[in-house]
């Protein structure tokens, strides 16, 4: 097995440990109290399950996790890498308001990207983004069919050919 194919296969687990720091981190802010209820709640799982995980992630050093007390708390590491998720979300969702996702489709593709992408490609989208939200004459939201064009250029002078989507490119996806 190649190191790719490893990378590959634990995927899955990082995402899910990404997933609980986040709630951890969101569930801590907002009422200063984490408790296994209410994180199987957000996670959508059982307590159980939520116990699994928390002791493994209490092993990893991510978390601090005291279950007779009910105590749970993001180590150094844990918080770092919860704050860097939960800000890869807030830019994602954004980014995909401002495409005209409706806010629940926004959400989940923010929560699914959220994971699949480098700091740095969020950091650039954050920066697009910050373009587009201070550019009155730029359109805010691209649901219509027409070609998008500049409305600061005659498209005079533009460098390469034009390659349009192919008829049909894109649609039944999901």
């Amino acid at each position: 097995m190649t190191p790719h194919h490893r990378r590959e296969l634990m995927k899955p687990a990082r995402f899910r440990s990404e997933e609980y720091l986040e709630a951890i981190y969101m569930l801590s802010e907002a009422s200063g109290r984490v408790r296994v209820k209410d994180l199987a709640e957000v996670l959508g799982v059982k307590p159980p399950s939520v116990v699994d995980y928390l002791r493994r992630l209490d092993r990893e050093g991510l978390i601090v996790y005291h279950p007779g007390r009910g105590e749970v708390r993001l180590t150094e590491e844990g918080r770092r890498i919860a704050r860097q998720v939960y800000w890869k979300h807030q830019v994602l969702e954004r980014f995909f308001r401002l495409l005209g996702l409706p806010e629940e489709a926004a959400e989940e593709e923010a929560c699914r990207a959220e994971h699949a992408l480098a700091v740095d490609t969020v950091r650039r989208i954050e920066r697009l983004l910050g373009l587009l939200e201070k550019c009155p004459a730029l359109p805010r939201v691209i649901d219509s069919e027409e070609e998008p064009r500049c409305p600061y250029s005659s498209g005079v002078g533009r460098p390469g050919p034009q390659h349009p989507a192919p008829q049909g490119a894109g649609e039944g996806l999901s």
